[in-house]
């Protein structure tokens, strides 16, 4: 296990040298924008030749869609969630995963999306289904830590490859049950080339999640002008099923297709997918989420 210490560095460059934290993000750009145009690249060509897009290498799978935490810079932190609550059933959820089984799938399978996975009773169970049915995927989660124990941290390592844990807190400490979870790895050297802890503060700023963080004033976003790789490799399920534009579509206001009626590949390589993607190759600015959105993933 190791504890991600890269933030402190960029809090302290943040606060102390703008100057220099500001000539990163440039080049983090220009490195993004070449990455973007040469993946982009290949996957066209691949689209023209075959007539479908590769498929995804991470799916987020949101099998609840409520939150703990406060977040501020979140637009679906729980004093800022508006989305009806949704729950998806074990039919649905194990569907999915034997279509990503039927197709081969050998991406990211995450257990979450814009939510608080450990919410969930039945976590360790459809960690369990998905490692199950997708022995050479990876089976991943992001938590906030708040809710873990030893105890239900063993049971989930069962079955996941990967933990990150965003660690919340503004003097930037391990909080409780992350401190314990973590004692435990060191003390027993178990699991610590799987999880990986992410010291954050919850009273932050950071990107604009297409124009949704409630803490970035309307003023402050600023569309960018390079493409965007999430609808050529990201898949987001919602828990009725439906698929969300991308990961930065926390609220779920725009829907490309429906898992509990459609295939994941019709939905993959269906027309608002395909529509999206050629957009977004022109630029962020046609498409109202993208507009707002000044995320580099």
């Amino acid at each position: 296990m190791l504890i991600n210490y890269e933030n402190i560095v960029k809090y302290y460059v943040k606060a102390h040298l703008p100057s220099l934290f500001n000539l990163y993000n440039d080049r983090k750009k220009k490195k993004y924008q070449i990455r973007v145009a040469k993946n982009i690249t290949e996957r066209e060509d691949f689209y023209n030749c075959n007539g479908s897009y590769p498929l995804f290498n991470t799916i987020e799978i949101e099998t609840h869609n409520r939150c703990n935490s406060t977040c501020s810079f979140c637009p679906v932190n729980k004093n800022d969630d508006t989305r009806e609550y949704k729950k998806m059933s074990i039919e649905l959820f194990t569907s999915i995963i034997q279509q990503l089984r039927d197709l081969n799938y050998h991406g990211t399978v995450g257990l979450y999306s814009n939510n608080e996975p450990l919410l969930d009773e039945r976590l360790v169970d459809l960690a369990r289904i998905a490692k199950q049915h997708l022995p050479n995927a990876t089976i991943q989660i992001y938590t906030n830590g708040t809710l873990l124990t030893v105890n239900k941290f063993v049971d989930l390592m069962q079955y996941l490859d990967h933990m990150y844990i965003d660690n919340y807190n503004d003097k930037l400490k391990l909080i409780t049950p992350v401190q314990a979870v973590h004692d435990y790895c060191i003390k027993n050297k178990v699991y610590l080339d799987k999880v990986r802890i992410r010291l954050r503060k919850l009273h932050d700023v950071l990107s604009t999640r297409g124009g949704q963080a409630p803490n970035r004033k309307e003023e402050q976003i600023q569309s960018l002008d390079v493409s965007c790789l999430l609808p050529f490799r990201q898949m987001i399920v919602r828990p009725d099923g439906k698929v969300s534009f991308c990961c930065n579509d926390a609220l779920g206001k725009h829907t490309l297709g429906d898992l509990a009626v459609q295939s994941v590949q019709e939905v993959w390589n269906g027309e608002i997918y395909t529509k999206i993607r050629k957009n977004i190759i022109q630029s962020r600015s046609l498409l109202p989420l993208c507009k707002g959105c000044d995320s580099l993933l």
